[in-house]
């Protein structure tokens, strides 16, 4: 019996308590008068005693491998540091690299709604061909897949476009500054159509960001009016796309990997945006320099295909990244993505800045950053 003790306490303890009974009810009847049917049984053979014990050695041995299965499925492998490390890597490489490359192909090749459309159309011919050719499992996609994807595509496609028009008309560091008051729009749109409201102290962060972008919006240089509200317009989409997403999306999360979640968005947002690229370029325009120092055509369209698949690549891995960690996380990551950005390109570049404006974008980026922080705190 010892082993069905092992099994479970409760069992083990009735099973003790029923022996002792049974000795004392065998001395009873030792003592004075016939054994009763109760007395017989507990002197039973010794064989029904060995397959009681073996019975009880196969219920502790299922008990354990089943303890071991369920525990299995209820605790999946976190991914580990040098994976998370390798995709926070990836992400800031092609995104510093594109933010170059971009605002290159942009100067010499002034045709924002034409170069955002054929980035997406490379990134959507990339996803298919990974497809078919086996590279990565393929989506299912249903009716009840493309409606949920609907808005969350629209808001990426004018976000992403609203974005290369503001790069073509002012600095990238400029663009990057107004574009890290996100969190503010971010904010106002979940209290006003998700309901979600934040404690003071995490609004209180969103004062140096506005003020910080209003600083360095007075001191920039490139400074267009233009500039600024095609960047602020590009922070109201990316909310709103986040937004949607929420909502539409929250009974597909699961089925869909990151990677195949952005080719989809990729495939619809081309669609979209192509019949504007065509209104807005009148057309397809010439591969010819718009630049007042020209450069060949076969260099205009080396940069335009290698911004093109560098903003592709730069969103998948972020999307994966984010799939790896916390929210929180990813925010403080941006926040880093951001400063680096901005630094890079005024070296590349060599943007000139007064003190007011770098005053400005450190205030802005430290309360983007306070802003990510007290969510971390205070929401739970």
């Amino acid at each position: 019996m010892d082993g069905v003790c092992f099994v479970g306490g409760s069992y083990g303890v009735l099973a003790a308590s029923g022996k002792r009974a049974l000795s004392g009810r065998a001395r009873s009847a030792a003592a004075g008068g016939a054994p009763s049917r109760r007395v017989r049984c507990a002197r039973a053979p010794d064989a029904q005693k060995d397959g009681a014990r073996a019975a009880a050695r196969a219920t502790i041995c299922m008990a354990a491998s089943g303890s071991a299965a369920q525990g299995d499925k209820q605790e999946p492998a976190a991914p580990s540091k040098l994976v998370v490390g390798g995709f926070f890597a990836l992400w800031y490489f092609f995104n510093v690299i594109f933010n170059i490359v971009n605002k290159k192909a942009l100067n010499m090749w002034s045709y924002p709604w034409t170069l955002s459309t054929v980035q997406l159309g490379v990134g959507a011919l990339y996803c298919s061909l990974a497809w078919i050719v086996g590279l990565r499992k393929p989506p299912k996609v249903s009716w009840g897949l493309l409606k949920a994807l609907i808005l969350p595509s629209f808001g990426h496609t004018l976000g992403h476009v609203m974005s290369c028009i503001s790069f073509s008309l002012v600095a990238i560091s400029f663009t990057h500054i107004v574009k890290s008051a996100e969190p503010v729009v971010g904010a106002m749109a979940a209290a006003l159509f998700l309901g979600e409201t934040y404690p003071l102290p995490v609004y209180l962060t969103l004062i140096p960001i506005c003020l910080g972008v209003a600083m360095s919006s007075a001191s920039e240089l490139t400074f267009t009016m233009a500039g600024f509200a095609t960047a602020m317009a590009s922070n109201f989409a990316f909310a709103m796309r986040n937004v949607f997403s929420k909502v539409s999306m929250k009974d597909y999360k699961s089925e869909l990997t990151p990677a195949n979640q952005y080719g989809l968005i990729s495939i619809m947002s081309f669609l979209m945006e192509l019949p504007f690229c065509l209104f807005f370029d009148k057309g397809i325009p010439k591969l010819t320099s718009t630049a007042k120092v020209p450069v060949p055509d076969q260099t205009v369209l080396k940069y335009l295909l290698a911004c093109s698949l560098l903003y592709h690549l730069y969103n998948e891995v972020s999307y994966s990244a984010l799939d790896n960690v916390s929210p929180i996380t990813f925010s403080v990551g941006n926040t880093i993505k951001r400063v680096i950005i901005i630094l890079t390109s005024i070296i590349v570049f060599k943007t000139k800045i007064l003190p007011l404006n770098a005053v400005g974008s450190a205030v802005a980026v430290l309360g983007t950053f306070l802003y990510s922080y007290s969510k971390q705190i205070y929401v739970k």
